[in-house]
């Protein structure tokens, strides 16, 4: 009989372990994911933002394929007066062992000297890999919502 209560209560502690950790990656995916817009469009680090991209990543944005270097090369110069903020708003967060996946919308109010304020909102997923401790960005589909909702 005590048997039997100890795997049980080891099955109720490797449950409970199993959706903590699960939980602490659901996590560190979304900051992953903020991560990427911060380095790119606040930092503007084109050497720390290659380091969270994997080798293979691709972007899929208004019909366009970009690559790495594509994407790099369209990022805001520092001295550009470009300025953003966004907000996220995650639907879905799937972590399958060293892959996630990520569906959110996205909303950024956008600053620059040429445009001025303006508001844009997406709808994105995202694809991670794990790396070691780290989570890297192998590819971004992003649809922009032509007409948000007021």
């Amino acid at each position: 009989m005590i048997r039997k209560e100890i795997l049980f209560m080891l099955l109720i502690i490797s449950v409970f372990t199993l959706k903590v950790l699960a939980g602490d990656d659901e996590e560190a995916v979304k900051q992953a994911v903020k991560n990427y817009y911060d380095l790119y469009f606040v930092k503007m680090d084109k050497g720390e933002y290659r380091s969270i991209l994997t080798r293979d990543y691709l972007l899929l944005e208004n019909g366009e394929i970009l690559d790495t270097g594509g994407d790099i090369a369209a990022m805001p110069a520092p001295d550009s007066g470009y300025k953003r903020t966004d907000s996220f708003d995650f639907r879905l967060v799937r972590v399958e062992g060293d892959i996630a996946y990520v569906v959110y919308f996205l909303k950024s109010e956008i600053n620059d000297k040429v445009n001025g304020i303006r508001n844009k909102e997406w709808l994105e997923s995202v694809i991670l890999r794990r790396s070691g401790e780290d989570w890297k960005i192998a590819l971004l589909h992003s649809t922009r919502i032509a007409n948000p909702a007021k």
